[in-house]
C-alpha cells in the first residue's frame, strides 16, 4: 500500500542506523582499546629487555674497546631479533647490531631522536615511530649507561619491530568486522520479519486515522484483547470518542462567539500578524461601503486614517521589535462620528501576535458634552448682567443708607455677600468652559516659577496674615523656569496656595519646592493641615466636589479651583494628584508637573 512503504523503509532505516550505531561504536571502543593494550605490551616488553641489557652491560659484562661491544650487540641482536643501538654522548652511534661498523660514521646523530630526548628528563624513553633506516613501523626504547671499562658514558637503545603484534591487531580487526556482518545480516532479517508483522495493523491505524482527519469522529479500530496492539487500540479509540467530543464543544463555542461577536453594538475588527484584517463584525460592516472586501487589507486602506494606522504598527511592529500590549485613541470617522478606539495585542498557541480593535461610538457623548459646556458658557455669561446689577445696587444701599435704615443693612450685607460668591462661581465657570474648549491654545514661554509664586501669594497674604502663616520658598535660588502661560501658572499657584491656607492651623508653614519626575520638573505645594482621607483623592479635582466635613468650615468656596488647576496643568501637557498626608506624616502635599525651559545656548547645542 500506499501508506505502509514509507512506514516499512523509515523503520528498517532507524533499525539499521540504531543497530549500526550500537555496534560500531563499541567494536571501534574494544579495538581501540585492544590495540591500545597490545601496543603498551610491546612497549613493556622492550623495556623489560632493555633494563636486561643495561644491568648485563652494568653488572656482568665489561667491554674493553667499542669493537668488542659491536661484537657482543650483534650476536645478542641476532638471538633476540632486535635491533640494540649504543648512542655515545652528543648523539654518535659507536655500535649497532644490524649495521656494520663501517657504515656507522654515515649514521645521522641521533640526539634528536624522540626516545633519546626522553631520556634527558626520564630515566627511561620508549616511543612509537617510523625509523628512517628500515623505513616501518618500530618500538624504540632507551636508558643512559655511565662510563665503565673502554666504553664511553652514552645511552643504550633498543628497536623492536611490530610486525607481529600489527599482525595481531589486523586478526582483531577481522574478526570484529566478519561479528558486525553476521549481526547486521540477523537484524536486517529480523527487522524485516518485524515489518512484516506490524504491517496489518498499523495499515488498520493509518486508515483510521485518516478518516478522523477527514471529519469521520466515529471511526474506530478493533482488535482482539489478547492481541498485542489492543492497549494501542483502545487508547486510539478513546482519543478519537474525545477528540471528537472537543471538536463539538469548539464548533459550537465557535458558533455562540460568532453570534455575540455580529451581535456587539461596538464595531470590532481583528488583526493577523502581518497588520492586515482577518475578520469584522456585522456593526463594522455598516462603516464601510464594502465589507467583504475589507478583508485582506490594511486599516489605513479601509478608513484612510493615518493615526489608527500608526496605532496599529505600535502594537504589531516588525520582527525583533517589542510593541505596546494595549494602546488606544480618538478618530474622527466621516464629518461627524467621533469613535473612542481601543487596541489590544492577541496572541496564539504560536506565539503570532494579532490584535483586536475595538471603536466605541462616542458621538453622541461628544455631542452632550460639547451643549453642556455650551450651556455652562451661556447660562454663566447670562448672569454675570443681573448679578452685576445686584452687587452695584446692595454696595450703592449700604453706603448711603446705613443711617437711615439700620435695620436693612443686615440684609443688604447678605446679598452682597451672596452676590459676591455667585460673581466669583460665574467667573470660574467662565474660565473652565475657556479651558476645556478644544479651539484654545496655550502659548508657553519660559517664565520663572519664583515670579509666579511671590505674584500668587500677594493674592493670598490678607488670609495668611489673618491666620499667621508663612511661605517657605525652597525653590532653587538661582531661579527656575519652566514652559508655561505665566498668568495660569500665577492661577494655579494661587488655588493651591488659597486651599493650604485655609485648611492649615493658626501659625503653621506652607511649603513650595520643586523635585525631577523623569524627565519633566514637579512642582509641590505643602500645608500643615489636617490632611485629605485617601478615599477622595480621586474626586477632589472634580467641579463642585468637596469633601463632606469641609462644606460648612469654608462656605465662600465654589468648588471649581482644583478643577480650573487641573484643567490649566492638562493643557500644558502635566499631570497633577495629591499625597496626604505627605512624607512627613501629616498635612497635603500637591504635586504638578511641568516642562522645564531649556537655555537658548543649550537649545541651539
Amino acid at each position: 500500500m500506499h501508506t505502509n512503504l514509507p512506514f516499512k523503509t523509515i523503520l528498517l532505516f532507524s533499525l539499521w542506523v540504531f543497530l549500526i550505531c550500537a555496534l560500531l561504536v563499541p567494536s571501534l571502543y574494544y579495538n581501540h582499546t585492544l590495540t591500545s593494550e597490545i601496543l603498551k605490551d610491546g612497549k613493556d616488553a622492550a623495556v623489560q629487555q632493555l633494563n636486561l641489557m643495561h644491568w648485563t652491560m652494568t653488572n656482568g659484562r665489561n667491554f674493553n674497546n667499542v669493537e668488542e661491544l659491536q661484537e657482543w650487540l650483534a650476536d645478542l641482536g641476532q638471538q633476540l631479533g632486535l635491533r640494540i643501538t649504543y648512542v655515545a654522548a652528543g648523539g654518535k652511534v659507536i655500535a649497532d647490531s644490524q649495521i656494520p661498523a663501517s657504515e656507522l660514521l654515515n649514521l645521522e646523530n641521533y640526539s634528536t631522536k624522540p626516545e633519546i630526548v626522553q631520556t634527558r628528563d626520564d630515566a627511561i624513553g620508549s616511543v612509537i615511530r617510523y625509523s628512517d633506516v628500515f623505513k616501518k613501523q618500530q618500538i624504540f626504547a632507551a636508558r643512559r649507561i655511565p662510563a665503565r671499562g673502554g666504553l664511553p658514558a652514552g645511552i643504550l637503545r633498543i628497536g623492536s619491530d611490530l610486525s607481529e603484534m600489527q599482525d595481531q591487531v589486523d586478526r582483531l580487526k577481522s574478526t570484529f568486522l566478519v561479528i558486525l556482518f553476521l549481526v547486521f545480516i540477523g537484524a536486517l532479517f529480523l527487522s524485516y520479519l518485524l515489518v512484516r508483522h506490524l504491517r496489518t495493523p498499523i495499515a488498520s491505524f493509518i486508515d483510521a486515522a485518516e478518516k478522523i482527519a477527514a471529519g469521520d469522529y466515529t471511526r474506530r479500530v478493533h482488535f482482539a484483547p489478547d492481541h498485542e496492539f489492543y492497549p494501542m487500540a483502545r487508547a486510539f479509540n478513546q482519543m478519537a470518542e474525545d477528540l471528537g467530543t472537543c471538536i463539538r464543544d469548539i464548533s459550537e463555542e465557535k458558533d455562540q462567539l460568532e453570534t455575540v461577536f455580529n451581535g456587539m453594538l461596538e464595531s470590532v475588527l481583528v488583526l493577523d500578524s502581518r497588520g492586515k484584517i482577518r475578520t469584522i463584525n456585522r456593526a463594522l460592516g455598516k462603516l464601510v461601503s464594502h465589507p467583504l472586501q475589507c478583508i485582506g487589507r490594511r486599516p489605513m486602506e479601509v478608513f484612510l486614517n493615518l493615526e489608527l494606522q500608526a496605532a496599529c504598527d505600535k502594537i504589531l511592529p516588525p520582527k525583533g521589535d517589542n510593541g505596546l500590549e494595549e494602546t488606544g485613541l480618538q478618530i474622527v470617522l466621516g464629518k461627524d462620528r467621533t469613535y473612542d478606539v481601543n487596541i489590544v495585542r492577541l496572541r496564539d498557541l504560536h506565539g503570532d501576535s494579532g490584535a483586536i480593535v475595538v471603536f466605541h461610538d462616542i458621538s453622541e457623548l461628544k455631542r452632550l458634552a460639547k451643549v453642556r459646556q455650551d450651556f455652562v458658557a451661556n447660562v454663566s455669561h447670562e448672569l454675570r448682567t443681573p448679578l452685576t446689577s445686584i452687587k452695584g445696587y446692595a454696595e450703592t444701599l449700604l453706603s448711603e443708607g446705613q443711617e437711615q435704615q439700620p435695620v436693612v443693612v443686615p440684609f443688604l450685607e447678605v446679598i452682597l455677600r451672596n452676590a459676591n460668591h455667585m460673581v466669583k462661581m460665574v467667573d470660574d465657570l467662565l474660565q473652565l468652559a475657556r479651558l476645556e474648549s478644544p479651539a484654545r491654545s496655550v502659548q508657553l514661554l519660559p517664565v520663572d516659577v519664583g515670579d509666579t509664586v511671590l505674584l500668587a501669594w500677594k493674592a493670598c497674604l490678607p488670609l495668611a496674615e489673618e491666620k499667621r502663616i508663612s511661605l517657605v520658598n525652597r525653590l532653587p535660588q538661582d531661579g527656575i523656569r519652566v514652559m508655561a502661560d505665566f498668568d495660569q501658572l500665577v492661577q494655579v499657584f494661587r488655588n493651591l496656595l488659597e486651599n493650604a491656607v485655609k485648611y492649615s492651623p493658626h501659625g503653621s508653614a506652607i511649603t513650595v519646592a520643586s523635585q525631577a519626575h523623569g524627565n519633566r520638573l514637579a512642582l509641590t505645594v505643602r500645608d500643615e493641615g489636617s490632611g485629605i482621607p485617601k478615599q477622595y483623592h480621586d474626586r477632589i479635582f472634580e467641579r463642585f466636589y468637596r469633601i463632606e466635613k469641609d462644606r460648612s468650615s469654608y462656605p465662600g468656596s465654589t468648588g471649581l479651583g482644583l478643577a480650573i488647576t487641573r484643567h490649566i496643568v492638562l493643557n500644558h501637557g502635566g499631570s497633577i494628584w495629591v499625597q496626604s498626608p505627605n512624607d512627613e506624616g501629616r498635612g497635603t502635599t500637591f504635586l504638578f508637573t511641568m516642562s522645564e525651559a531649556v537655555d537658548a545656548e543649550a537649545a541651539e547645542a
